[in-house]
């Protein structure tokens, strides 16, 4: 059933349902040993792939202007929630939107080049790896937390039934 939203009221729908800073219980239930700097590097992954995967839905499901109204949005629930929710403190939340955008443009090529959310997913876990935010012996548990915590249907569904006020 789809319902009207400003484009704020669907930012926050979308930002309801992804993950928020990964606690060292959680990272224990995978096998991760991390201090909290680290933790702050794994939160901001599962962060990129969430806003990847909503941004991809979205855009799949209105124009690309409605999509960008939303995706501003989202930048605000995130700026918003930085040092809340999100466990960001003392990190650059600037630095943070600009590798974003670089991660997004190399999933995006995974995608074009017939990737699925999995291929994805292991990008993510290898540039985790690259950045030390896991151990090489981490990468499996780290794709399984990535595969897990990523509501990727959720976030197509959400998307699928936005409408925006005109």
């Amino acid at each position: 059933m789809s319902a009207r939203h400003t484009p704020a009221q669907a930012a926050e729908s979308l930002f309801r349902v992804m993950p928020r800073a990964v606690s060292p219980s959680m990272l224990e239930e995978y096998g991760i040993e991390a201090p909290r700097e680290q933790a702050q590097h794994i939160t901001r992954e599962l962060l990129s792939l969430s806003l990847f995967w909503a941004r991809w839905a979205l855009r799949t499901h209105m124009s690309a202007r409605d999509a960008a109204l939303v995706l501003d949005e989202f930048q605000q629930c995130v700026l918003r929630n930085w040092d809340t929710s999100l466990g960001q403190v003392g990190q650059d939340v600037q630095r943070y939107f600009d590798d974003m955008q670089e991660r997004h443009l190399t999933y995006d090529e995974i995608i074009k080049e017939g990737g699925t959310p999995v291929a994805v997913a292991t990008e993510a876990a290898s540039i985790m790896e690259q950045i030390g935010a896991i151990r090489t012996e981490d990468r499996q548990r780290a794709l399984a937390l990535l595969i897990d915590q990523i509501p990727v249907d959720e976030l197509g569904e959400l998307a699928e039934n936005i409408k925006l006020i005109d």
